[in-house]
C-alpha cells in the first residue's frame, strides 16, 4: 500500500527558509539546463473572466528523481466569504514508478520561490557587487523578492521601494515590507545591514538603481527605456499570464535578454507582447538563466549591458523547492501520512 505525505504551511515553514529556497531554485534552472529538468506548458482556465480562475504548471527533475504539478486557483470573491483569494497545491511523485511522495500547500512555497528567481537574476547578471536596488511594486512579493536578494548579494545595502500605479511614495508599506524581510532573513539566520526607503519618482529611482526587480499585475507598461542607465539588470517577475507586461517594448529591444523558459516566455510571460508587436523575436533571447548558471551560455559581457531577466514561473522551481521540504519533514517526522 502507498502511502503520501500530506505538508500544511505550518509544517512547511519549519523547514523552508529563503536559503533554501535560493538553493532549491538555482538547482532546478541547472537541471533544467542540463537536460534533467523539464517544464511542460502550463494548463490554464477561466471559470468567470476577471473573476475566477486556474493554471496548473507541471514538469520533471530526474536528476531528484520525481515529476509533479502545482495548481493554483484564484477566485476572486473568497475574502467575502472568509476565505483567501489564493489556493495553491503541489503535488510531487516518484519519476521511477509514479508513486504520490507528498502533497503540500503550495502558498507557503511561491511567495520564496519567486523571490529566489528575482534574486537570482540580480546574482548571475547584474555587474559586479551593486548597492542598491529598485523594488517597483509594493504587494506581498515584494518583501520576499527584497529578501532573497539581501540574501543572494550580500553587496546590495539600499532599496527603493515604489508602487508604479500610485504618484505618491508608498510610506505605509515601508514598515511592513521591512519587518516581513526581517522575519524572512531571521528565519534563515541571516543578519544584515539594509535600508528600505519609499520613493514616488520612478525616473530618478532607475538613476539610482543597479538592478530593478518588477513584482506587479501590469497589463500596462510602465518601465521606460529612457530611464534606465546603461549597466541596469532588471528582473522581471509580474508577467506570469497572457497580456501582463511591466516593461516597454523598446527597453527589452535594447536589453540582453534571459528567461526561465524560452517557450513561456513568449506566450504568457514579458516578452510576449513585444514579440507579437515584432519589438523584439524569440531570437533575441541570449538564454535560460540556466544556462548561465552551468556556464553554457555567457551571461553579462559587458559593464554597460542593461540585462534583463523574466521569470514568468515554471513547475521545475517548484519541484526543487518541494523536493527539499519534502526531505526534511520526513527526517523530522513532520506532517500527515496517510495511506492510499
Amino acid at each position: 500500500m502507498s502511502e503520501i505525505h500530506i505538508l500544511s504551511a505550518e509544517d512547511i515553514t519549519k523547514v523552508f527558509t529563503v536559503t533554501d529556497a535560493l538553493k532549491a531554485v538555482e538547482d532546478a534552472y541547472a537541471q533544467k539546463a542540463n537536460g534533467t529538468g523539464k517544464a511542460w506548458p502550463m494548463v490554464y482556465a477561466q471559470f468567470e473572466p476577471g473573476v475566477a480562475d486556474m493554471d496548473i504548471r507541471s514538469g520533471e527533475l530526474a536528476g531528484s528523481g520525481l515529476f509533479g504539478l502545482k495548481l493554483t486557483a484564484w477566485f476572486s470573491k473568497n475574502p467575502s466569504n472568509g476565505l483567501p483569494e489564493i489556493f495553491g497545491t503541489t503535488l510531487i511523485c516518484s519519476d521511477i514508478t509514479g508513486e504520490p511522495l507528498a502533497l503540500l500547500n503550495a502558498s507557503a512555497i511561491t511567495a520564496l520561490r519567486t523571490g529566489a528567481a528575482a534574486a537570482l537574476g540580480v546574482k548571475h547578471l547584474a555587474r559586479k557587487n551593486p548597492k542598491c536596488l529598485l523594488m517597483a511594486g509594493t504587494g506581498q512579493m515584494s518583501a520576499y523578492c527584497i529578501a532573497a536578494t539581501l540574501a543572494a548579494c550580500p553587496s546590495v545595502c539600499r532599496v527603493l521601494l515604489w508602487n508604479p500605479s500610485k504618484s505618491e511614495a508608498p510610506v505605509a508599506r515601508v514598515t511592513l515590507v521591512e519587518e516581513t524581510v526581517h522575519t524572512v532573513l531571521a528565519d534563515a539566520r541571516i543578519d544584515r545591514d539594509f535600508d528600505i526607503v519609499a520613493v514616488a519618482d520612478g525616473k530618478s529611482a532607475c538613476a539610482e538603481a543597479d538592478a530593478i526587480i518588477t513584482a506587479t499585475p501590469s497589463y500596462t507598461p510602465f518601465l521606460k527605456a529612457e530611464w534606465v542607465k546603461p549597466g541596469t539588470h532588471i528582473s522581471t517577475v509580474g508577467a506570469d499570464m497572457e497580456g501582463k507586461q511591466e516593461t516597454e517594448s523598446v527597453l527589452q529591444a535594447a536589453a540582453k535578454l534571459f528567461v526561465d523558459d524560452r517557450e513561456q516566455a513568449v506566450t504568457s510571460g514579458e516578452l510576449e507582447i513585444p514579440v507579437k508587436e515584432g519589438a523584439i523575436s524569440a531570437d533575441d533571447i541570449a538564454g535560460e538563466l540556466g544556462q548561465v548558471i552551468v556556464g553554457q551560455v555567457p551571461g553579462r559581457t559587458a559593464g554597460d549591458q542593461i540585462t534583463l531577466f523574466d521569470t514568468s514561473g515554471i513547475a521545475v522551481q517548484d519541484l526543487a523547492s518541494c523536493k527539499l521540504v519534502y526531505d526534511h519533514a520526513v527526517e523530522l517526522g513532520l506532517g500527515t501520512v496517510v495511506a492510499l
